[in-house]
C-alpha cells in the first residue's frame, strides 16, 4: 500500500511519516483538521511534535504514536492536548499504513474534536462529589479522601487526624427561622471550616448537620492548635439579612493509628465530638 493523502479524506486527518531513522514527521493534514486545531500545513507538515509543541505535549503524542508502532494495530485513545485553538480534548483513531512487504510506513490519525462532550462528563463526574447545599465534598468523596490519606500514612509512617463537627441545635434552627436560614447556615458553616484549617486540608459535609475534616496535623499539640481555631470561627453568630443566628459547634478529634480501620478512626472522632456535647451540657 503507498502512503495515504489525507486531503482526500472528508474527516479531520493527519499523517506521520516514519524514516528509516524511526524518527516521527508528520507528512499530511488536511484543511478540516487545520480550521478545527488551529494548526497549519506549514508548521505541521515535515515537522517533529518536538518541533512546535510543548515537551509534554510533544511527549505524549509520541508516545500514543510509538505504541501503535510496536502494537501494529490500530489504537484509539481521548487525550486533552494543547494546540493553537487552545487546549482541549480529542479523540483520536490511529491506524499503521504498510506497504507491500508488511513494513510500516505510516500512521493514520482520525481525529474528532470531543470538548464540549468530555468536559460535560468531567463536571458530571465530579458533581457526584460535591455537597449541593455546601458546595464541598460530599460523604462519598470524604470516603475517598479518608481511605486515601490512611494510605499515604500507611506508606509514610505519619498519622494524619480526623475531626468531627456538629451542629448544636440545627433542628430548632430550622424550626425556628426555615429552612433557607438553615441551609445558610450549613453554607456559612463549610466557610468557616475551611477558614479554620490549613489549605492542604480536607473537609466535606458527611451529614445533615455533620461535617469532617482530614488534616495532617499529626501530634496531640497540632491537634488542639487545630481545634481552636475551629472553635474561634464559630464564636460570633451568622448573619442572614436581618436575621442573626447563634451558631455552636461540636468538635471531636482523633488520631489515626496503624491499627485503626477507617470504621475505628470514625468512631474514636464521633465518641470525642459526643464528650465535647456533654461536657458542654453540664
Amino acid at each position: 500500500m503507498s502512503k495515504i493523502n489525507v486531503d482526500s479524506l472528508a474527516v479531520p486527518a493527519f499523517s506521520v511519516a516514519i524514516t528509516d531513522d524511526g524518527v516521527l514527521r508528520y507528512d499530511g493534514i488536511n484543511d478540516i483538521l487545520c480550521q478545527i486545531s488551529g494548526l497549519t500545513k506549514e508548521m505541521f507538515i515535515g515537522k517533529t511534535a518536538a518541533e512546535f509543541m510543548s515537551f509534554e505535549g510533544a511527549q505524549a503524542w509520541e508516545t500514543n504514536y510509538r505504541r501503535c508502532l510496536a502494537s501494529g494495530v490500530m489504537d484509539e485513545y481521548e487525550e486533552l492536548a494543547e494546540t493553537p485553538s487552545g487546549l482541549r480534548w480529542w479523540r483520536t483513531i490511529l491506524s499503521p499504513v504498510v506497504d507491500e512487504t508488511g513494513k510500516i510506513i505510516q500512521l493514520l490519525g482520525l481525529a474528532a474534536d470531543i470538548n464540549d462532550r468530555k468536559r460535560a462528563e468531567i463536571e458530571l463526574q465530579a458533581a457526584v462529589f460535591i455537597d449541593i447545599v455546601t458546595g464541598i465534598a460530599n460523604r462519598r468523596r470524604f470516603d475517598l479522601d479518608l481511605a486515601a490519606a490512611m494510605a499515604q500514612s500507611m506508606d509514610s509512617g505519619v498519622p494524619f487526624t480526623l475531626i468531627l463537627a456538629d451542629l448544636d441545635r440545627f433542628k430548632s434552627i430550622n424550626d425556628t427561622f426555615g429552612h433557607a436560614v438553615g441551609d445558610e447556615v450549613l453554607r456559612q458553616t463549610a466557610v468557616r471550616l475551611r477558614s479554620g484549617v490549613r489549605e492542604r486540608d480536607r473537609i466535606a459535609r458527611v451529614g445533615g448537620d455533620e461535617f469532617a475534616a482530614i488534616l495532617s496535623s499529626a501530634t496531640d499539640g497540632a491537634v488542639a492548635v487545630a481545634l481552636d481555631r475551629i472553635s474561634r470561627q464559630f464564636m460570633r453568630p451568622i448573619e442572614f439579612g436581618e436575621t442573626s443566628v447563634p451558631v455552636g459547634v461540636s468538635l471531636g478529634a482523633a488520631l489515626w493509628k496503624p491499627s485503626m480501620t477507617a470504621d475505628d478512626l470514625r468512631a474514636a472522632a464521633d465518641a470525642a465530638m459526643y464528650d465535647t456535647k456533654r461536657d458542654r451540657a453540664a
